[in-house]
């Protein structure tokens, strides 16, 4: 029983070391709403910007750029003692790794693709609200700036609990006490820290938990091979055009050509086998 417990507490709930996206849903028209997630650069440009994920079937969200680690989680006082200390949280002085979270703690969020923290930025953009700030990213994790509190959106949860999967949730800035937001303030879609509230979903791409050999999780590359061809499915560069990309095609390791090898999908021409790359290490 105690097995079963563990596992199902691991599927449920958020923990540390976990790679996560946030995702929030805006009504850009009256009966329209887009989902988007979060996302960042961190080269070249540290604001954070909203990648839409609505129209994912026909144009796949680069989730790259999306996806969070979630570093650490510890109570407001104990982030306040290390702070004031400048004491660098180990995972000893934690309690360990792979902690779950819970609502009312702070957290620290790394971006998976630069390797910077997610932080509330000193700059402001809008042109309409002279109280928000910019959201991006910073080098290191220190100050509060980068620490945000984790916060219920449901009466149903209460501070202390145990945050669970697909609950929806409300961030807030420990440095500046405002909220991460969904803004239009520019007249387009942004996102940065203000007095207003946007509900904010964290859902996991893969956990940090001990993962058992053999099996595919979030973050791995596949390669996606014809049966009994060496041939792999693959798009036309982005130098050839738009239209040429969204055709998928099959290409070979040595003289076969972008675009030379049209899919035809039937009865006999379906089966794929996976090859799976891990590119974390």
């Amino acid at each position: 029983m105690a097995e079963g417990g563990e596992g199902e507490e691991e599927i449920q709930f958020l923990r540390t070391e976990d790679q996560v996206v946030l995702q929030c849903t805006a009504s850009v028209m009256k009966d329209q709403q887009v989902k988007l997630c979060l996302s960042c650069e961190g080269f070249g440009n540290r604001l954070c910007f909203l990648e839409t994920t609505s129209n994912a079937q026909n144009v796949p969200p680069d989730l790259a750029i999306c996806s969070f680690v979630l570093v650490q989680s510890l109570s407001v006082r104990a982030l306040q003692e290390m702070l004031a200390n400048r004491v660098e949280m180990t995972e000893s002085s934690q309690g360990g790794g792979h902690r779950t979270l819970l609502y009312g703690h702070a957290i620290l969020l790394r971006h998976y693709h630069s390797s910077m923290y997610l932080s509330c930025l000193t700059t402001s953009r809008s042109l309409t609200d002279k109280l928000a700030f910019d959201v991006g990213l910073q080098e290191d994790s220190t100050g509060e700036a980068c620490w945000w509190t984790i916060h219920p959106a449901s009466k149903q949860r209460s501070e202390g609990e145990k945050v669970r999967v697909g609950d929806d949730l409300i961030l807030v800035s420990v440095s500046s006490e405002r909220y991460l937001h969904l803004s239009y303030a520019s007249g387009d879609l942004m996102v940065d820290a203000s007095f207003m509230q946007t509900l904010w979903n964290m859902n996991p791409i893969t956990s940090g938990c001990e993962l058992a050999e053999g099996y595919l999780t979030g973050g791995h590359v596949l390669r996606l091979f014809h049966g009994h061809m060496d041939e792999c499915l693959a798009i036309a560069t982005p130098e050839e055009g738009e239209e040429k990309r969204r055709m998928a095609h099959y290409e070979g390791g040595g003289g076969v050509q972008p675009g030379s090898l049209p899919v035809e999908v039937g009865a006999s021409q379906n089966q794929v086998s996976l090859q799976c790359t891990d590119m974390r290490s």
